[in-house]
């Protein structure tokens, strides 16, 4: 009899014993991008971890495209709000400003045309867990834009443009800059006879104020020979900066018939324009 209560007891608790489990709270997450979907053609990409609570900057890094087949994995502290926000294509186009904080900007560089920014945030990432994997999918925050102008002034020599903007860049998490920005445009390609000038736009927060500037000289002095707004029939023909990817533009000014014409990708609108050149 005793041998089988012992017997008995020994079974029980057995199968009461817990199972160990480890606490790993206080260890870091395994967080992975997947960079598959990233055109090569971008040739890199700066990449910023933030807390979204605080703001705080945890982490900042550089991919280059060779590294793109692989995963980005890194070790991330185990938080409930965080951001990851990946630039492409920052060139010399572009000047960065490194704070490591939310407020580290991507401004454009004066007189030059926008790089081909391209722009990837993530929603409230939760890195309580033990691995964590988000897919890289940019947008394009730019313009190319091809202005055509048809004909030539009935005054001036040297005929090229500046674009002026109120957007000059933008801070890492997409928010906007304040103040004034230009670019200056000066070469110009022969097309059947008209004028192509091209250039890229950043994304901007007021479209309106995009004004191109019709500049040459007259009698050896550089004068401002007209100017129009741009940003305002670019709104008049449903073109929005608040798209997911930017679309491109072919702007012709007829200076024969006063007209201005706005194509957008398979569709062109056409407007009188007012210009005395």
């Amino acid at each position: 009899m005793k041998s089988t209560a012992l017997i008995t007891c020994l079974l029980l608790l057995c199968s009461c014993t817990p199972e160990i489990w480890e606490d790993r709270s206080g260890c870091p997450s395994w967080f992975s991008l997947d960079f598959s979907k990233v055109d090569p053609n971008i040739k890199q990409l700066h990449i910023w971890f933030t807390d979204s609570d605080s703001g705080e900057m945890l982490l900042v890094d550089t991919v280059y495209s060779s590294q793109y087949d692989n995963y980005y994995e890194v070790e991330l502290p185990r938080m409930d709000n965080l951001k990851c926000f990946v630039w492409g294509n920052i060139n010399s186009n572009t000047i960065l400003t490194e704070e490591n904080s939310l407020n580290t900007s991507l401004m454009k560089k004066d007189g030059m045309s926008s790089d081909s920014l391209y722009f990837y945030g993530s929603k409230h990432i939760n890195t309580r867990k033990e691995f964590v994997f988000d897919t890289v999918k940019l947008n394009k925050e730019f313009a190319t834009v091809d202005f055509i102008m048809k004909g030539r002034p009935q005054k001036g020599d040297d005929i090229h443009i500046e674009v002026e903007s109120t957007t000059p860049g933008q801070y890492i998490d997409r928010r906007f800059m304040q103040g004034t920005a230009y670019i200056a445009v000066d070469d110009k390609v022969n097309l059947e006879g008209n004028s192509l000038f091209r250039f890229r736009v950043n994304r901007q927060e007021r479209l309106e104020d995009l004004v191109v500037k019709i500049l040459g000289t007259v009698e050896g002095i550089p004068v401002e020979i007209d100017r129009f707004p741009l940003g305002e029939f670019l709104k008049k023909s449903n073109y929005t900066m608040t798209t997911i990817n930017l679309k491109d533009v072919t702007v012709t000014l007829d200076l024969s018939f006063n007209f201005i014409t706005i194509k957008i990708e398979d569709w062109s609108t056409t407007y009188p324009v007012d210009i005395e050149i």
